[in-house]
């Protein structure tokens, strides 16, 4: 599955239109939530149509509009960690909840909780079924560190699945 046409003139259209329902299942398994997901999927796309000239130049545009909503989803859940600790703090905190998907709410929970280079892979590689040179592509870094980071997030997701297997009654 290839992230965009290498070297084609697409429009932004085509573009948007190919990438757009692509990009709001990702970023709802990162996010946990279907508004969030298709704003952030909105923003990003927006930032490609801003400097499409540029940005379809590129070899694999993308990849380009995947990494700017992945650390878009980054600067949205840090900013809902410091919220939820202020909350916390002044004893609001106890209401907030998470919004998991459906069937999987542990699953999607724990690599919420991943960190960032780990849990982008996880989501480009099973929500997107992305190769590994999609994902290197996207995360900017080689096909093996790729390897690593879904290697150590399966070992943390199957210890944290497993901790709460026996923690249940």
């Amino acid at each position: 599955m290839m992230l965009a046409a290498q070297g084609s003139t697409v429009t932004f259209e085509e573009f948007y239109r190919t990438e757009y329902p692509r990009l709001v299942p990702m970023l709802r398994a990162l996010t946990g939530d279907r508004q969030r997901a298709e704003d952030l999927a909105q923003d990003a796309l927006w930032k490609a149509q801003r400097d499409w000239t540029k940005i379809s130049a590129y070899d694999r545009p993308g990849a380009w509009v995947r990494r700017v909503a992945l650390n878009a989803s980054a600067n949205v859940r840090r900013r809902e960690r410091r919220e939820v600790a202020a909350l916390t703090r002044i004893g609001a905190g106890a209401h907030i909840t998470d919004d998991p998907m459906a069937g999987e709410a542990h699953l999607w929970r724990f690599v919420r909780d991943l960190p960032d280079q780990q849990r982008w892979a996880v989501a480009l590689h099973y929500v997107e079924d992305r190769s590994l040179a999609d994902i290197a592509a996207v995360l900017g870094c080689s096909e093996g560190s790729v390897k690593t980071h879904l290697s150590r997030a399966r070992a943390t997701l199957a210890r944290r699945l497993n901790d709460l297997e026996t923690e249940q009654p």
